[in-house]
């Protein structure tokens, strides 16, 4: 019998240096259905289709709410399986069962933090960097502070740095571009890596957390006999350990810092019996719902607008659904034959753009039909209900200009195309000498006109232009109000229908 297994390395049975070596050794084919995660504490990789086994499920599961961290109840290790799951999803063809697995592991890590103490007095790897600077008792506001790397860790450790009145703080990477957008909030200097040389030569401190797969830093680097405190907290190391021979130096590597805050927190115990009875449930859970899909082999019939950007979204909901069978029928709605109606005035009536495929589910036409949220109308059909709502990946508005011109800089009276009310009402408050004018027909269509010089701007979902493979064609993205639904899509049944809820349940938000 096919099942997902995994295999992992990690904290508790091995050293960091172990880590490091199995982690340049890991091999994974790339078409496989494999999530390869990695983090400070483990390298771990889940693989295969078919079932999930009840130890694979709690193992993840425990990795997911903390209880297998150095640092009991963690937070970090979640926002980690989320990104190495969103990395797999767009790079592989994951199984229904992998699929579920992870959009699981992500819910439970989020339940037993928000309705548990797991987390409660856990510290963090930054907080554990400044933790350590005090007890070493450094003089923060005169001692010269290089941060190499940029990420949210070290930015975490910059914020904790200037709230300690630290006044010589420094940023370095390898990238200058990257390392001056998150200095400058900060108002701190930048440095190139490549100036290292420069920039170590009278340090009191250094925190260093890159992703470069070799050490960065060595003993030449550094000068002889000068007094320094170094925080590795990458994985793999950035500082060469040879630097902790050296005269004056004191290193902690990611394994100091652990198990220096690790000796000051403690967790209580209900609260990790707590969590392992949620972890319990969750597991029922999940084979629960793949149970039910199991035995849903009907083909589901599924309606959805016949615009080039309805099918992206159609395929963008199914992507979660690998073995599900159906057939597809697309429809022209009510908005799409009636182009002179205009959205701006308020003319369209609640339901232009769901009328034909709400007529298709209640006629029995089709199962389910996939929209655009924001389409839906305020009062759906009695007979009609949302059965699955899924996340929007942006919910930003972008300017699309000719010849790329800023909103701030479009010359008095240019002319501006949208749909909304709502942006309407943003572009009056901020450019007043604008003509704003409604557009009707798709991205495609609407950015011709730009482009064809009909009109000089238009605004649109960012969100859209970037599932259309259009993102060379924003200019900026706004920082407007947007619709609480934008970005995000929704499946519509009939009433009652419990057995398509469960098949489409997997990363919904109702």
């Amino acid at each position: 019998m096919e099942m997902i297994q995994y295999k992992s390395i990690n904290h508790q049975d091995t050293s960091l240096a172990e880590r490091e070596e199995y982690f340049k050794h890991l091999e994974h084919k790339e078409d496989d259905s494999a999530v390869l995660l990695q983090t400070c504490n483990r390298v771990e990789l889940y693989y295969g289709n078919g079932d999930v086994p009840d130890e694979v499920a709690r193992h993840l599961f425990r990795v997911a709410c903390g209880l297998e961290s150095a640092i009991i109840g963690e937070q970090a290790v979640q926002g980690q399986i989320k990104e190495a799951y969103m990395t797999a999803k767009r790079t592989k063809k994951l199984s229904a069962g992998m699929h579920k697995l992870f959009e699981s592991a992500l819910q439970i890590g989020k339940r037993v933090r928000s309705e548990t103490q797991i987390s409660h007095g856990a510290v963090s790897h930054s907080l554990a960097a400044i933790e350590i600077i005090e007890q070493e008792k450094i003089d923060l506001r005169n001692a010269r502070i290089t941060i190499i790397g940029v990420n949210k860790l070290t930015e975490e450790i910059i914020k904790f740095l200037l709230n300690k009145k630290a006044e010589l703080v420094f940023l370095a990477n390898r990238t200058e571009e990257k390392a001056r957008r998150m200095a400058e909030p900060y108002g701190i200097d930048i440095f190139r890596l490549k100036d290292k040389q420069k920039f170590l030569k009278d340090i009191d401190i250094l925190i260093s957390a890159t992703s470069a797969p070799d050490a960065i830093i060595h003993p030449s680097d550094l000068t002889p006999g000068r007094p320094l405190l170094a925080i590795d907290l990458a994985f793999p190391r950035d500082i060469d350990p040879e630097v902790a021979n050296m005269q004056g130096v004191t290193l902690y590597n990611l394994h100091d810092v652990e198990q220096k805050v690790k000796a000051n927190i403690s967790v209580r115990e209900d609260e990790v019996k707590k969590a392992e009875q949620m972890i319990e449930e969750a597991i029922t859970e999940l084979h629960e719902t793949l149970e039910r899909r199991k035995q849903y082999k009907k083909a589901i019939r599924i309606t959805a607008r016949s615009s080039r950007l309805s099918q992206i979204q159609v395929n963008e909901v199914l992507k979660r659904f690998p073995d599900l069978s159906y057939q597809l029928v697309t429809r022209r709605s009510y908005g799409d034959k009636h182009m002179k109606i205009s959205l701006l005035n308020g003319e369209a009536p609640d339901d232009m753009f769901t009328r034909e495929l709400d007529m298709a589910l209640l006629s029995g036409k089709a199962d389910i039909a996939i929209h655009s949220a924001k389409d839906l109308p305020e009062k759906l059909h009695p007979d009609l209900e949302v059965i699955a709502l899924y996340e929007a990946f942006d919910k930003t508005d972008s300017l699309v200009s000719r010849d790329h011109i800023s909103l701030a800089d479009l010359p008095e009276g240019s002319t501006i195309g949208t749909s909304s009310p709502l942006r309407k009402k943003e572009l009056e408050s901020i450019r007043p000498d604008l003509k704003v004018v409604g557009i009707r027909g798709c991205i495609e269509e609407r950015v011709e006109q730009v482009r064809d010089g009909k009109i000089d701007a238009v605004i649109v979902a960012t969100c859209a232009l970037k599932r259309l493979g259009m993102e060379d064609e924003i200019t900026e993205v706004l920082n407007f109000e947007t619709h609480p639904m934008q970005g995000r899509l929704a499946i519509t049944a009939l009433k009652g229908r419990n057995d398509l809820k469960a098949v489409f349940a997997e990363g919904s938000i109702i």
